[in-house]
C-alpha cells in the first residue's frame, strides 16, 4: 500500500521530498469524501512470528522489506538516516552512514545508495557484500538515478524528442554492466520514476504533453526483455503524487473525484478488459495487492483524532467482493518479495510494529507480526506517579496526578472518591492540551475538592481518609477499546479552626429563627477571587435553648473543631466534632454550670503556647477571664484567671488565631461605636496594649474568626449583616501585618435554598 498524505507530527520536509523522488511512497495529501464503506467480516487476529525483533520507534519510516530484513528511515538530530534491521537476530545498522540518499530496491534485500554525483551502489543485505557499482552517466552523459528493482537499476536519460530514455543497468553474464534500453515507451515521456516492482517487473510513472496538455501515465516494464507491456493514462492533476500498487496479475490505483470519493481502479495485466472500479471507505488514501485481494486503509490512524472505520487495513477479494479486516492500523507499507505486503503499523492483540501479509490458505490474506515496537495499538497504561498517602496541607490543597498512557490522543476521564464519605469528584482531562507536549502524559491538577452534596458546580473540600481513582481514558481515533483503570490512597490533612467536616476549609454554623441549627460549608472558589458557601445541612432543632453558642476549637482531641452552648440556666455544654458534615456534632456532654455571669464568649485562639485553643469571657463587671484549655473532653478548662477588665465596652469579641504574626493566638473587639480593636497575644495567656484596626464595624452583625479560609495560610475574619440575612455575608482576608490585620471586604457567594428561614446567630 502507498499513503497518500503526510502526518502532522512525523518526519521533516526533507524526509518528505526524498521518498517522494525515490517512489518509497510518501506522497502529497489527497482528500477521500462520500464513498461508502464496506462490511468487513471479522478478521483473525495476526499471529506473531517464531522470532519478532524489535521496531524503531519515534520518528520512522518503512522504506522496504526483503525476505530477510527491512529498511527504516529514522529521523533524528543528525537527519534522516537508513537502517536495516534483519529478521533473524533483530540487527540493526547502517548500511552507508551520510548524507547520502540510502534507500532499498523494490521488493528485495537490497539496499541503494546514490551519491550526489550520481555513482549507484547495491548491495545484498543477506550477505552485506556490495554486488553492483557504476555511475548513472554509463547511460548517457545526463543519466540519473530513477529507481531500482531487486538488482536492476533503472537510469533516465535525456533525449532528443525532449522525452527521457529509460535504461536497465544490470550485473551481466560475463560480470560485467549489462546497459539496455526499455524499448515501447513513447520518445516525449519524461521524468519516469519507478513507483513499485516485483521480481520481474517494475511500475513507472511518467509525464507526456505541456502546459494544459500535460498528462501523466503509469507503465509496466518487464525486467527480462526490457521492453513495456502495458501503460494507461492517470486522469486528473498531473501534478499529484499517484497511488499505486503492482502484483504478478494486477496493476491498482487510486483516483479521487472532485468531491474526494476514493475508488480503486484495478487492471488486470494480462487481459485487455476494461479495468474494474471499486468504491472505497470514506477516508482511504492507500491500497495494495495481495494475489487476488485488493487491501486499503487511511494511513496514520494511530496518530488521528476523530473515529473511522477507515483506519483498519481491509482486504476485498476481487472476484467476490468479500471483505476482511486484517488491521487496525498502519502507518506506511511497502511490497515484499514473493507478492508480500509489508506493513508499518498495528493490532489490539499484537500491538504496533511491523506485519507481513502473504496470501495463506485459499489465498486468503494471512498476517504475522515481524517485528514489535513496544507501542501498544489500545490505550495503556504505562504506569502513574499517584503516591500511597498526599499530604494536602503541604501541598498547598492541590495535587497534580499525572497518569502514563501508551498514547495521549484520548479523551480521559477521571473519578476521585472518599470512600469513608463517598463524596465524589468526576472531571475530563484532555492530554492533548498539555501546555508541554509529551506523548504519554496524562496530568490532572486535583485541586483538593469534591462535588458538594451531589450538587453540580458546588464544591467542598476533600476531608482526609481512604481514597479511590478511576480513570477512563477514551481513544480519540476509535481504535480499540476504552482504557479503564483503578487505584487507591489516602489523604492527610489538618483540620482548621471552624472545620467541622475535616476538609481543610472552614465551616459557618448558624441558628435560625425556629432554633434549628445549620452547618455552612465554604470553599475557595475556581471561578474567581471570592469565597463560595454551599446552602446549609441541617445539624438539629431545639438549639433556642441556648443563650450562647460558640466554635471553640478542638477541645475534646477528635482532631476537628468543637462546639460549647450555654443553655438559660448558666451551664455549658460541648458538642464534640465528628469530621462528618453530614452529622458533624456529637451529642453534648456537660462542662459545668455558673456560666451565666458571663455575657461574651470567645474561643478557638491558642492563648497559652500549649498548641490547645483556649476559651475567654467576659462577665457583666467588665473583667476577662481565661479558661485555659485541657484537652480533655471530660474537663475541657482548667480553673479560670482574670486578665484584664474594661471589657463592657465591647459588644463584641472574637478569636481569631494568630492573625499578628506573633507567639501565639489573637483577639479582636468591638465597641459601641462600630471601632474595632486588636489584641495581640503573648503566649502567657495575657495581651499586649489594644491597637485600633479602625472603625465602620458597627454596620455588621455577627464577627466570626473563621480561620484561613482562602488557604493563603493567615486567619480571615467572616463578617454577616446585622440584620442576620444569610446571603449577605463577606469575608475580611487576613494580611499577617499586625499593623494592618485585614483587607477590605471580599465576596461570599452564599447559596440558599428556598426552605431556609432568616438567621440569627452566625458562629
Amino acid at each position: 500500500m502507498i499513503r497518500t498524505r503526510t502526518s502532522r507530527r512525523r518526519l521533516a520536509a526533507a524526509v518528505v521530498a526524498v521518498l517522494a523522488a525515490t517512489g518509497t511512497g510518501l506522497t502529497t495529501p489527497a482528500t477521500a469524501t462520500g464513498a461508502p464503506a464496506a462490511t468487513p467480516s471479522a478478521a483473525p487476529a495476526a499471529t506473531a512470528a517464531p522470532a519478532v525483533v524489535p521496531y524503531p520507534t519515534g520518528r520512522v519510516h518503512l522504506v522496504g522489506a526483503g525476505t530477510t530484513g527491512f529498511m527504516t528511515w529514522t529521523v533524528d538530530d543528525r537527519g534522516p538516516h537508513a537502517v536495516w534491521t534483519r529478521h533473524s537476530d533483530g540487527r540493526r545498522h547502517e548500511p552507508w552512514p551520510g548524507d547520502d540518499l540510502v534507500t532499498v530496491a523494490r521488493a528485495s534485500d537490497v539496499a541503494v545508495r546514490v551519491t550526489r554525483d550520481e555513482y549507484v551502489t547495491l548491495r545484498d543485505m543477506t550477505t552485506d557484500q556490495d554486488v553492483l557499482s557504476f555511475s548513472s552517466r554509463v547511460a548517457g552523459r545526463d543519466g540519473r538515478y530513477a529507481g531500482a528493482v531487486g538488482r536492476t537499476v533503472l537510469v533516465k536519460v535525456p533525449n532528443a524528442s525532449g522525452g527521457h530514455d529509460v535504461h536497465l543497468i544490470s550485473r551481466g553474464d560475463g560480470g560485467g554492466l549489462a546497459n539496455r534500453t526499455v524499448t515501447g515507451l513513447p520518445k516525449d515521456a519524461r521524468d519516469p520514476l519507478v513507483r513499485q516492482g516485483t521480481s520481474d517487473t517494475a511500475l513507472l510513472t511518467y509525464f507526456t504533453g505541456t502546459g494544459e496538455g500535460e498528462r501523466r501515465h503509469w507503465a509496466t516494464v518487464d525486467l527480462a526483455s526490457a521492453a513495456l507491456t502495458r501503460t494507461a493514462l492517470l486522469p486528473g492533476d498531473p501534478n499529484a503524487q499517484p497511488v499505486l500498487a503492482l502484483s504478478a496479475k494486477h496493476v491498482a490505483r487510486l483516483e479521487f473525484s472532485a468531491r474526494g470519493a476514493a475508488t480503486a481502479v484495478v487492471t488486470e495485466r494480462s487481459s485487455a478488459t476494461a479495468p474494474r472500479r471499486i468504491a472505497l471507505p470514506l477516508g482511504v488514501d492507500s491500497v495494495g495487492l495481495v494475489g487476488d485481494w485488493l487491501t486499503y486503509a487511511q494511513s496514520r490512524g494511530y496518530e488521528e483524532r476523530n473515529p473511522s472505520p477507515a483506519y483498519a487495513v481491509t482486504a476485498r477479494h476481487l472476484g467476490n467482493g468479500t471483505t476482511r479486516k486484517l488491521m487496525d492500523d498502519m502507518t506506511l507499507s511497502a511490497a515484499a518479495p514473493g507478492g508480500a505486503l509489508a506493513v508499518q503499523g498495528g493490532t489490539i492483540d499484537g500491538g504496533e510494529g511491523l506485519y507481513r501479509i502473504v496470501p495463506g490458505t485459499g489465498g486468503v490474506p494471512a498476517v504475522t507480526r515481524v517485528a514489535s515496537s513496544g507501542l501498544s495499538t489500545r490505550v495503556t497504561l504505562l504506569g502513574h506517579d499517584i503516591p500511597k498517602v498526599v499530604d494536602l496541607d503541604r501541598t498547598g490543597g492541590r495535587f497534580t496526578m499525572v497518569w502514563r498512557l501508551s498514547r495521549s490522543e484520548v479523551e480521559m476521564r477521571v473519578k476521585i472518591r472518599n470512600t469513608r464519605t463517598g463524596e465524589a469528584l468526576s472531571d475530563n482531562v484532555l492530554p492533548l492540551n498539555v501546555p508541554e507536549y509529551d506523548p504519554h502524559a496524562a496530568p490532572y491538577t486535583w485541586e483538593g475538592r469534591l462535588t458538594w452534596n451531589g450538587t453540580p458546580d458546588l464544591w467542598t473540600g476533600a476531608s482526609g481518609g481512604p481514597y479511590t481513582w478511576e480513570i477512563t481514558a477514551k481513544p480519540l481515533n476509535g481504535i480499540g477499546p476504552e482504557l479503564r483503570s483503578s487505584g487507591s490512597f489516602t489523604v492527610t490533612r489538618r483540620p482548621g479552626l471552624h472545620d467541622y467536616d475535616a476538609d481543610g476549609s472552614p465551616d459557618v454554623l448558624s441558628r435560625d429563627t425556629a432554633g434549628r441549627l445549620w452547618i455552612g460549608d465554604t470553599f475557595p472558589s475556581l471561578y474567581g477571587d471570592q469565597l463560595d458557601q454551599n446552602p446549609g445541612l441541617l445539624v438539629g432543632s431545639g438549639w433556642q435553648v441556648y443563650d450562647r453558642i460558640e466554635a471553640a476549637g478542638n477541645l475534646g482531641g477528635t482532631g476537628v473543631s468543637d462546639v460549647v452552648a450555654r443553655d438559660r440556666s448558666g451551664v455549658l455544654w460541648l458538642y464534640r466534632g465528628t469530621g462528618d458534615a453530614k452529622v458533624p456534632l456529637s451529642g453534648r456532654t456537660r462542662i459545668g454550670g455558673g456560666w451565666g455571669t458571663y455575657d461574651k464568649l470567645a474561643g478557638g485562639s491558642d492563648l497559652t503556647g500549649d498548641g490547645r485553643p483556649d476559651l475567654v469571657a467576659a462577665d457583666r463587671a467588665g473583667a476577662l477571664w481565661l479558661h485555659p484549655a485541657t484537652g480533655n473532653a471530660s474537663a475541657p478548662f482548667g480553673a479560670r484567671k482574670r486578665i484584664g477588665g474594661g471589657w463592657g465596652a465591647y459588644n463584641q469579641v472574637t478569636a481569631t488565631g494568630n492573625i499578628g504574626g506573633g507567639t501565639a493566638g489573637d483577639l479582636v473587639a468591638r465597641d459601641r461605636d462600630g471601632v474595632l480593636w486588636l489584641y495581640l497575644g503573648k503566649g502567657d495567656g495575657t495581651f499586649a496594649p489594644r491597637t485600633r484596626i479602625g472603625g465602620g464595624w458597627g454596620s455588621y452583625g455577627h464577627l466570626v474568626g473563621i480561620g484561613d479560609a482562602d488557604r493563603d495560610g493567615r486567619p480571615d475574619l467572616y463578617v454577616s449583616s446585622a440584620d442576620g440575612n444569610y446571603t449577605d455575608v463577606a469575608l475580611h482576608r487576613g494580611t499577617g501585618d499586625w499593623k494592618r490585620p485585614f483587607r477590605s471586604r471580599s465576596t461570599v457567594a452564599a447559596y440558599m435554598r428556598g426552605d431556609e428561614l432568616d438567621r440569627n446567630l452566625y458562629l
